[in-house]
């Protein structure tokens, strides 16, 4: 059992139930204690049965010392008197030597109240360094100690919202914008590369004659909701808003190079004027884009 618990159990036994003042006793359990070290201290109280006391609780300031817990016993009486305990258990952080301590009991009166004191009780500080030296040989270490840096969750969570409140501004504020810029970007890229493949299959003609007008007919395609890869040179001729002689007359060229067998018509001079009509269908859808 508890040092402190039997030293209590003792007092409560062996203490008379005699006399009429009330005397509140306090003490601690030890003579010294070390730094941090719980201390028991027990404070008990007889009194006339008629009469209610208190105890100083958790809300009590209990300086120098700091409360760990405390322990209550049931209170004890006869046909005069009563007698209550309380066991506290402290600890200590303060430098002092010597520390002191003595705690209230309040008598509660029909319409007030009045406090009486226990006698002081001290405790000495066990000093686990005796003496301090003068100077201290301090061990000097130059080298470059690397150290993880802590990342800021909290700043980074914020930056992300303000990141993603920001993009949603700009898509509301400049959204039709940009949706048209990147229609545009993407449209003239398509459009760079089909004029360099054009040329290249250009310097093989009469040889690639179909490919050419195939790439021709799927690039118009393209930029276009018509699906010309499937028109023939009729249809594709009825589709156009302007109809061209022009158009028509290099279609037919181009028609009797290969279905025709006519191997002396000049399809290079053809295609050059199909691609000037592709050029223009480009130049249109992006103004048709810029203005919509």
């Amino acid at each position: 059992m508890d040092k402190a618990i039997i030293t209590t159990l003792f007092w409560l036994l062996s203490f008379p139930l005699l006399g009429q003042d009330i005397i509140p006793h306090g003490q601690f359990h030890k003579d010294s204690v070390k730094i941090g070290e719980q201390l028991p201290y027990s404070l008990w109280v007889r009194y006339a049965k008629d009469k209610d006391v208190a105890f100083p609780d958790s809300l009590f300031d209990f300086s120098p010392f700091e409360l760990e817990k405390i322990l209550f016993f049931n209170t004890k009486s006869d046909s005069l008197e009563s007698l209550d305990s309380v066991v506290y258990y402290f600890s200590t952080f303060e430098i002092d030597t010597i520390q002191l301590l003595t705690l209230p009991i309040h008598i509660i009166n029909e319409y007030d109240s009045t406090t009486v004191f226990t006698n002081p009780d001290s405790i000495i500080l066990d000093q686990v360094i005796t003496a301090l030296p003068d100077s201290v040989a301090m061990l000097v270490n130059t080298n470059y100690q690397k150290v993880p840096l802590a990342f800021n969750y909290p700043y980074f969570t914020a930056g992300i919202i303000v990141l993603l409140v920001a993009i949603l501004i700009i898509f509301i504020v400049f959204g039709r914008r940009i949706h048209k810029s990147i229609k545009i970007f993407w449209l003239s890229r398509s459009h760079k590369r089909y004029l360099k493949s054009f040329n290249l299959r250009l310097e093989q003609l009469p040889i690639e004659v179909e490919h050419t007008l195939f790439a021709w007919k799927k690039y118009l395609e393209k930029i276009s909701t018509q699906p010309y890869t499937k028109f023939t040179t009729k249809e594709i001729l009825g589709k156009t808003n302007t109809p061209s002689l022009t158009l028509a007359d290099q279609l037919h060229i181009i028609d009797r190079y290969i279905y025709g067998g006519d191997k002396k018509a000049d399809t290079k001079d053809a295609f050059l004027s199909l691609l000037q009509y592709a050029i223009s269908q480009y130049n249109n859808k992006i103004k048709e884009i810029k203005n919509g």
